[in-house]
């Protein structure tokens, strides 16, 4: 019985849990939207590891909706997430840029 207290003791939080606020975030209109509408159900870290365009920002709400039944925002709410997400967690480029390309 003392493993298992033991094993709950030192399992990682569920996500969602963790101690974010929306001032942990870079600042920005739509933060606060962005935030409580991502963390309802999982924890900012996994947005920041983002890097995708608006487009792409605006599909994985939609897949969010329809795969794990996110509240739909309201078309306010939506478009301040959007923004809000394709300026602070833009395409990033992956790898070493090729230095060949730009000759």
């Amino acid at each position: 019985m003392a493993a298992l207290g033991l094993f709950f003791a030192l399992a990682p939080a569920p996500l969602g849990a963790q101690d974010e606020a929306p001032e942990d975030l870079p600042a920005g209109k739509g933060r606060d939207e962005a935030f409580y509408g991502c963390t309802a159900c999982h924890g900012f870290a996994i947005i920041r590891q983002q890097g995708l365009s608006r487009e792409r920002w605006d599909t994985t709400i939609q897949d969010m909706q329809v795969r794990h039944n996110m509240p739909e925002p309201d078309a306010a709410d939506r478009e301040l997430m959007l923004e809000y997400l394709a300026t602070q967690f833009p395409p990033r480029q992956r790898g070493r840029p090729n230095p060949f390309l730009n000759r």
